[in-house]
């Protein structure tokens, strides 16, 4: 993969040989390259006063196959800085335009991230994981590190309509020893993005050599699970915070657990009210005693 300055340095030399319009988004680019990180094509093209294909024919001038690879390299360059550099970047910035400045630019990011869901790609893949999960004789979730709680409540939430998915590394367990006994007809479902814990990208590649579908939930195309994945729904973390932002993952799996109810079918709605059923007339959820 290309870094982020030899694409800057590519981009300002072939500046004087490009069109205006062309110019204008390259302009947009040099000016703040980590922006390219942070915004979709749609963003980055308005801050320019061009269209989206303009943005895309930039990305083609300097080599790259579509817009999605062009911004990758920017997404690598930002998300492999350190997190003590992120946060000191964080410091200051905020110090400049405090806690309201700092909420903002997090509203921003987070709306970026969700406005690549209406890209046809996105419900593409989602569409595609819902399916072979649905498929599947077993779903094993897989994910660790900051993406594992959201992995625990997307299971949760998935267990109601199909109770035979699984949290591979649950209770503590290691995630390649929860799917000792995986085979080619279940399926795993990993979550990672950038820095990508290694005990998810292991647990995917031991699945994948032993010939069991691996579906993924990731940052970039290019990343380690989705290299292996037959689907990949890929999302943006940007964020202003030091940390990837968990916003557009949380949505993702919120999406994804709908999708499966939805092509699990009348299966799924008679599986969700058997557990509401079952929680209430266990006590689980609170009453008010007045209302007893």
């Amino acid at each position: 993969m290309s870094e982020m300055p030899a694409v800057i340095n590519e981009i300002s030399a072939a500046y004087k040989q490009l069109s205006p319009q062309m110019q204008r988004a390259a302009m947009v680019v040099l000016d703040d390259p980590r922006a390219v990180a942070v915004h979709s094509m749609r963003v980055m093209a308005a801050r320019a006063g061009v269209s989206p294909p303009t943005m895309l024919r930039l990305a083609t001038r300097v080599g790259f196959p579509n817009y999605e690879a062009f911004r990758d390299v920017f997404r690598h360059s930002v998300s492999s800085g350190s997190y003590g550099d992120r946060a000191d970047s964080l410091r200051r910035s905020t110090g400049q335009d405090g806690i309201p400045g700092l909420i903002g630019r997090t509203a921003e990011a987070a709306i970026n991230g969700i406005e690549g869901f209406s890209e046809s790609s996105f419900s593409h893949e989602i569409e595609r994981v819902a399916e072979m999960a649905v498929s599947a004789e077993t779903t094993y979730v897989v994910a660790s590190g900051a993406s594992f709680g959201q992995a625990v409540s997307f299971h949760y939430v998935c267990r109601m309509a199909m109770p035979g998915m699984e949290l591979a590394n649950n209770m503590g367990i290691r995630a390649i020893d929860g799917l000792a006994t995986a085979g080619p007809k279940d399926l795993v479902l990993a979550i990672s993005t950038s820095p990508y814990a290694a005990q998810t990208v292991e647990a995917a590649e031991f699945a994948h050599r032993r010939g069991v579908p691996v579906a993924a939930v990731t940052d970039r195309r290019s990343s380690p699970i989705a290299l292996i994945a037959e689907a990949a729904i890929c999302i943006d973390t940007g964020s202003p915070h030091y940390f990837p932002s968990m916003i557009t993952l949380n949505a993702t799996l919120e999406i994804l657990s709908a999708a499966i109810a939805v092509k699990l079918g009348p299966d799924a709605v008679q599986a969700i009210s058997g557990y509401e059923v079952s929680l209430r007339e266990s006590g689980y959820y609170w009453q008010d005693p007045d209302d007893r």
